[in-house]
């Protein structure tokens, strides 16, 4: 993923926009991302420091540095590097340092002490080559470690996807992010709210006046700890919205070394090979449904397809349907594990009021939430859980919600 230093962006009067590639810069793009990544796959079995050595041959102009920089960076996220050998290189270093001071203390006056010597006594002890030896003394340092694999992308598909990079970067700096959506199939919300609630992010999905959607996400600025790992989760989740038919989005972010606050917007359709960001179960969540498919009772589980609304709180797409066998009752389930106190006393609230469809709400013990605050004449009840869910405590909450 890009960094923010890499990103083409233009500041006017509190907005940021980015310069996205033109046709020429395209053609250069591609040049320079099939040079880096044909080097890279001739260096598979050599170092890190090998291959930079090697991409710092290609010639690049003083105006396409950063772009050159941002093919890099894209190419080696894809590249794996693994230590030259098993051992433990300070473990090896100490043990050929220990026997080189052995060894010189134990020279005459006249003899000369010798580097290679010392190198085979070690490598022969350890039933490896002298060269592999070497290698991997220093094997802990980065530009030491040898790539072993070239998974980054194809050069077309990373110079089609760079300004999307370019806008992940700047979300890496969003305080807030609103997105208008319209002609969103409705599988590809359904995407869009397991892409969201898989990464663990902070949003609120609401009905437009226009028949619309208008989707608000916390950005990682926005909050006291875990910046960068919820900026990246939030980057992730942004092709989901870019499947999203015609989207508008609008983003408060912090730039610069100053973090000035701005503005930064981005617009488009549905990106043009039609294909949707495949869905995907938070780990919890998957884990509970294969779980529960073990048991042996009339309720069965299966991934939820609703999209429901809840009066206040806006659009939901619960994680779960519950059937029971001889009733055909259905019991929809919320995992909230990571969400706020506040929205889980949203959701209470709205519970004590009446809900249409019987829910149940599985809450992470750390929102210090206690189940006792719902009654059991209401349609919807809590679940809070340590740690992992539990098929068999899921089952009794569901049995008390079908008597209701």
């Amino acid at each position: 993923m890009l960094t923010a230093d890499l990103v083409h962006a233009r500041r006017s009067k509190g907005v940021l926009s980015l310069t996205k590639l033109n046709a020429e810069k395209r053609a250069r793009a591609l040049v320079l991302a099939e040079q880096l990544h044909d080097i890279a796959l001739s260096h598979v079995g050599q170092t890190r420091g090998e291959l930079l050595e090697a991409w710092d041959t290609i010639r690049v102009g003083a105006r396409e540095k950063k772009l050159a920089d941002g093919m890099r960076k894209l190419i080696d996220d894809g590249l794996v590097f693994e230590v030259s050998v098993d051992a433990d290189p300070v473990a090896l270093r100490k043990e050929v340092f220990e026997l080189a001071t052995a060894r010189r203390k134990a020279l005459d006056e006249e003899a000369r002490f010798s580097r290679d010597a010392v190198l085979a006594e070690v490598a022969e002890a350890r039933g490896i080559t002298p060269e592999a030896l070497e290698k991997g003394l220093y094997g802990d340092l980065k530009s030491a470690h040898v790539l072993t694999a070239v998974s980054a992308p194809p050069p077309s598909a990373l110079v089609e996807g760079y300004d999307l990079e370019q806008a992940r970067a700047v979300l890496l700096r969003a305080t807030k992010v609103r997105v208008k959506i319209r002609g969103a199939s409705p599988g590809a919300l359904r995407t869009l709210f397991r892409k969201l609630k898989f990464q663990r992010l902070l949003h609120r999905l609401t009905r437009a006046g226009d028949g619309g959607f208008l989707l608000e996400i916390d950005g990682p600025f926005s909050l006291f700890e875990s910046v960068t790992k919820y900026g990246l989760q939030l980057a992730i989740a942004l092709p989901a919205i870019t499947a999203c038919g015609q989207w508008e989005l609008e983003a408060d972010v912090r730039w610069g070394k100053q973090r000035n606050a701005m503005t930064f917007r981005l617009e488009g359709d549905a990106r043009p090979d039609g294909g949707e960001v495949p869905e995907r179960l938070p780990d919890e969540v998957q884990e509970l449904l294969e779980r529960f498919a073990d048991r042996k009772g009339p309720w069965s589980a299966a991934t939820a397809d609703e999209i429901v609304e809840i009066p206040g709180v806006g659009l939901s797409v619960p994680d779960l349907a519950f059937s029971h066998a001889d009733t055909g009752e259905v019991i929809l389930l919320e995992v909230m594990g990571f969400w706020s106190r506040d929205a889980v006393w949203k959701r209470i609230e709205l519970v004590e009021k009446g809900l249409e469809q019987k829910m149940l709400f599985a809450v992470s013990k750390r929102l210090r939430v206690s189940e006792e605050v719902l009654g059991d004449d209401v349609p919807g009840g809590l679940y809070v859980y340590k740690g992992k869910m539990s098929p068999k405590q899921i089952e009794q909450k569901l049995e008390a919600l079908a008597t209701r």
